[in-house]
């Protein structure tokens, strides 16, 4: 005896044999990066940009603005 499944079971049931599971891409593509740079909160420069020491115990940063 078949068991009922709900209306989504139905469905997939239905649409899978048509559409085929989902595309995830080629096994030999690499992930995208998406790597951000961080942005400075007082000028909005990268953070690449400034200049940073600790002088003293304390960190100091110098914006190149």
């Amino acid at each position: 005896m078949k068991r009922k499944l709900p209306w989504y079971g139905r469905l997939t049931e239905v649409l899978m044999p048509l559409l085929g599971p989902a595309d995830l891409g080629r096994q030999d593509d690499a992930p995208p990066r998406t790597v951000r740079e961080v942005e400075c909160p007082l000028c909005h420069h990268p953070m690449s940009e400034h200049r940073l020491e600790q002088v003293g115990g304390k960190n100091r940063h110098y914006c190149p603005a």
